[in-house]
């Protein structure tokens, strides 16, 4: 057995099969699907005995702890493959992600290789797609040995993208913490991996497929907001457990700790934001004589706020961020739910427009090209769609919508397509 799959699984009827066909269906076959169902009062066991029978190789394990991180943990011990891989029982893999990875792992041995992602999610009866990219280009595609040279870490953002050898998981200890519910365990495990691996390998292309629609994911349940600070305080004693002393590895801890609270706080309001917030002002209070001593506000906008500005500066800037994310949200379904059922041509090469086409990543067959009115831009690609002037696109396409991707101009732009015949049900800011 080279590669065992562990599928969490916990009530999780409403999109199971679609997780477990995407493992069945994959291109690398010497695998296990070891599916760790927490005691689901759902369909869900139904589903995994019923899948059991069509392929041999779905082992289930009941476990009635619901803890996500000792379904992971019990998994790892379980798993007869070399290999590791971890899918939620929400997600996807595609069809060719384990063949990729494993091709990797028997080129250049690293102790795990992981790869980028696609976000999805379903708006008015079409899946989008989000291309997230994990690493600076120049991480990529290359073995990189910064468990080596901790200074050079590089903190792994996501970690059911990879696959990670058994044997390395083992002999770190490499877990997570089994608190109860399903939020955040996993944090411990991406930082520990990311600091204990002696190489690793990164892989510049998408070959996961993470569900961002699920309404009933742990992470955005606002009485778990505080649990990212219980995880930093298990983290600390993985470490201090090590003896681990080296200065890097405390000096991404920290950042990382700071970091990561400032921004979860973002993402929740009312009373589960002001929880947080006191909880992030209880660990500075213990940290702040490390955190000036050793400088790490110079690695962390983060740390430098919290010690720098006052309690009402930051509960601003994080209001702010929150009512900034919220809008985003807001345009991008809007624009979903207009563009459904055109082709489009997207007016806007900068910044918006890159960004407007990393938001139609696999919907590309809706976009007919690009316009600017920067002519050198004219005759070239972006993105693998041409660029034409905005006359010629008008001319070519006579049906399409005009999406336009510029935050300065738009305005002005709007004048332009006017005058130049476009009409008004044809235009669209985004």
């Amino acid at each position: 057995m080279e590669i065992t799959i562990i599928v969490t699984v916990h009530n999780a009827e409403k999109y199971l099969r679609e997780c477990l066909e995407s493992v069945m269906s994959q291109t690398f076959k010497d695998i296990e699907i070891l599916c760790m169902d927490g005691g689901s009062v759902d369909s869900s066991p139904q589903i995994l005995e019923e899948y059991a029978v069509k392929d041999s190789r779905i082992r289930i394990i009941n476990d009635p702890n619901t803890s996500y991180g000792h379904k992971i943990n019990k998994g790892i011990r379980e798993a007869k493959g070399k290999y590791i891989s971890v899918l939620e029982s929400d997600d996807r893999y595609k069809e060719d992600m384990l063949e990729k990875l494993y091709a990797i792992m028997r080129q250049y041995n690293p102790d795990y290789v992981n790869a980028d992602y696609l976000e999805f999610f379903d708006v008015g009866g079409q899946r989008y797609y989000i291309l997230e990219e994990m690493y600076e280009d120049g991480d990529y595609d290359c073995l990189q040995d910064s468990g080596k040279h901790p200074e050079n870490m590089r903190q792994i953002p996501r970690y059911w993208t990879g696959l990670f050898k058994k044997e390395f998981l083992i002999r770190e200890e490499i877990r997570m913490n089994e608190s109860p519910g399903a939020s955040f365990q996993d944090l411990s495990f991406r930082f520990l991996t990311s600091a204990l691996a002696e190489t690793s390998y990164h892989v510049k292309e998408p070959l996961y497929l993470y569900r961002s629609d699920n309404p009933d994911s742990s992470v955005y349940d606002p009485k778990k907001a505080v649990v990212t600070a219980d995880e930093f305080s298990f983290l600390k004693g993985e470490l201090e457990k090590r003896d681990i002393v080296n200065p890097y590895i405390w000096q991404h801890f920290y950042t990382w700790k700071y970091n990561d609270l400032y921004a979860n706080m973002a993402r929740f309001e009312g009373e589960a934001r002001e929880t947080l917030l006191n909880r992030s002002y209880q660990e500075l209070e213990t940290d702040q004589e490390i955190l000036k001593k050793n400088n790490y506000w110079k690695y962390s906008n983060a740390i430098t706020d919290f010690l720098n500005k006052s309690r009402q500066e930051i509960a601003v800037e994080i209001e702010e961020r929150y009512q900034n994310i919220r809008r985003n949200n807001l345009r991008r379904n809007a624009l979903y739910e207009k563009i459904a059922g055109h082709q489009l041509i997207i007016f806007g090469c900068g910044a918006w427009g890159k960004s407007l086409l990393k938001l139609l990543f696999h919907r590309h067959d809706m976009i007919l090209c690009c316009t600017d009115n920067d002519e050198t831009l004219w005759e070239t690609e972006l993105a693998g769609c041409k660029v034409l002037s905005p006359n010629i696109a008008a001319e070519k396409y006579p049906e399409a919508l005009f999406v336009i991707a510029n935050k300065l101009y738009a305005d002005e732009i709007v004048r332009q397509l006017e005058e130049m015949g476009i009409q008004e049900e044809r235009i669209y800011k985004y």
